[in-house]
């Protein structure tokens, strides 16, 4: 009884670790750190991790390109005050990642302190398996309260 009771537990957690492969799991690690170099203003990480071509779309629909992106963060003009992810789940094919997640997401604009409960999705790709994930595009939306 008590072999089938450790059969039965070990069964069970191994599937759950089968419920994320690793590939997932490291792409949304640095989905988090991305997150977490953009409270602390660590632009040379960012600078390294954002794609050549990488683009974000703001929750009020504008896109700023990866240069133009990172100067509003490094003027302090666009400011990531703390970022609480609630959930996130990644998707994996190949050299291409998504992830797409909700949270909450406390910045300063301008000046002006603010507090938005957003879905976001970024997008992921690297050249081959031996190169590093760069993210090359980034999407917010602003949830219904």
């Amino acid at each position: 009884m008590k072999k089938t009771i450790l059969l039965l537990t070990l069964l069970l957690s191994g599937l759950q670790s089968f419920s994320q492969t690793s590939p997932e799991k490291e792409i949304l690690q640095l989905s988090n750190d991305i997150f977490k170099w953009e409270v602390e203003n660590k632009f040379d990480s960012l600078e390294k991790v954002f794609h050549e071509k990488f683009v974000v779309v703001g929750s009020d629909g504008n896109s700023k390109f990866k240069n133009p992106y990172l100067n509003s963060l490094k003027s302090g003009a666009f400011v990531h005050d703390n970022i609480n992810v609630e959930e996130n789940s990644a998707i994996v094919s190949d050299n291409t990642a998504i992830i797409t997640g909700k949270g909450m997401f406390s910045v300063t604009v301008s000046g002006n302190k603010i507090k938005l409960h957003l879905s976001y999705m970024e997008v992921f790709t690297r050249s081959n398996s031996k190169n590093p994930w760069q993210v090359i595009a980034m999407k917010a939306n602003i949830l219904e309260k």
